[in-house]
Parts: C-alpha cells; sequence; structure tokens
C-alpha cells in the first residue's frame, strides 16, 4: 500500500494535471471527441490529445515506479556502490551520500526549532512578530546546519569513509544476472524493432 500511495495516486494526478492542456484541439490537433464551452471559449478533446495525454500519465507513473521500488528494495549504501560500478562519478555519489546522511538530521533540527519556538511563544502572535521569527528561525536553522554539515562530514571520515561507499557485501556477477540482462536487452531490441522496424 505504501508503495502504491507513492506512486500511482499523487505522482499521475499531478501529471494529469500538467498535461490537461494537450487533451484540446488548440494545443494538439486532430479528430474531435466531444466539444465544450470554457468561458465561453469553444474548444474540443480530440482523440490524438488523449492518447498523447494518457502516454505521458503512464510513462511518468512507469519511470516513478521503478525508482521508488529500487529504493525500497535496496540498501542505500548498495545503491551507491552500484552507482560507482555504472561509472557514476565520485563527487556525485558523494554528495548523495552526504545529503542522504543530513536530510535527517536536518528534519530533526526543524522539528526542534518549530516545537521550542511553539513552546516559548505559543499560537497567539501577531503577523509583525511572527515573521520575526520566521527570520530568526532560518537564520539559525543556516547557521547550524552549515556547521553540522562539516560535523557530519567528520564523523564519516573519522569513520572510515574515504569517498568511496563500502559494503559488506562484495558485487558478483551470477548467471541468474546474465540471464536478466539477456532477457531485458531482447525486450529492448523487441520494443525497439516495433516501433522503429517498420
Amino acid at each position: 500500500m505504501y508503495f502504491l500511495a507513492r506512486t500511482w495516486i499523487f505522482i499521475p494526478l499531478f501529471s494529469a494535471f500538467a498535461v490537461v492542456p494537450a487533451v484540446f484541439n488548440i494545443v494538439t490537433p486532430g479528430s474531435e471527441l466531444f466539444a465544450l464551452k470554457i468561458f465561453g471559449f469553444p474548444l474540443a478533446v480530440t482523440r490524438e490529445g488523449l492518447i498523447l495525454a494518457a502516454r505521458f500519465v503512464l510513462r511518468v507513473a512507469a519511470s516513478v515506479s521503478f525508482v521508488v521500488l529500487l529504493a525500497l528494495s535496496t540498501k542505500h549504501d548498495e545503491l551507491l556502490k552500484a552507482l560507482r560500478s555504472f561509472g557514476i562519478p565520485q563527487i556525485f555519489v558523494m554528495t548523495l551520500g552526504m545529503a542522504y546522511r543530513y536530510i535527517y538530521m536536518f528534519a530533526e533540527i526543524i522539528g526542534q526549532t518549530h516545537t521550542a519556538i511553539k513552546s516559548r511563544v505559543g499560537s497567539g502572535i501577531g503577523h509583525k512578530k511572527g515573521r520575526k521569527l520566521v527570520a530568526w528561525s532560518m537564520a539559525n536553522l543556516w547557521i547550524r546546519s552549515y556547521s553540522m554539515s562539516s560535523q557530519v562530514f567528520s564523523a564519516m571520515i573519522s569513520r572510515g569513509y574515504a569517498g568511496e561507499p563500502r559494503t559488506m557485501q562484495e558485487f558478483k556477477t551470477r548467471p541468474a544476472d546474465w540471464i536478466f540482462l539477456a532477457v531485458a536487452a531482447m525486450s529492448l531490441l523487441l520494443v525497439l524493432y516495433k516501433n522503429y522496424g517498420n
């Protein structure tokens, strides 16, 4: 349910709203399915526009599903190590690893700051004082996050981090991996042949 809620509810709905103009004849001309008026302006929904919109929404949902499924089924360190195996630059992988470790601490600091302000001030404050509190919170959060980032990096170095993600599991290619790779390559070639071969 967690996977479906993250991939097949919010993301497709957002992409559907983004692609709504493409279903009308002013953006995608074609055979009209039905006509309507919006604020007195005549519009028509076209068959080609609906196909284009459906294809876009399904592509977005499929790509987001693969990314979320990969993140849910693969440990973070193994995912970073796999990125390095594919030749992703070290600075990108190191930045991604730092961000992953730092963002949880950052969210915890935000929650603690909000709780501290709410317990000292309460909810009944004016707009002027509220803006001052927001500005102070942003400045304080920036200073704390700047010092926290160096502390996180120092802690990672003290635990043996040298820019390369290390895991207890060594990557080894098995026969099942080669079979999966061959099936994926054949499927890709079949799709390309069906779309561009004729």
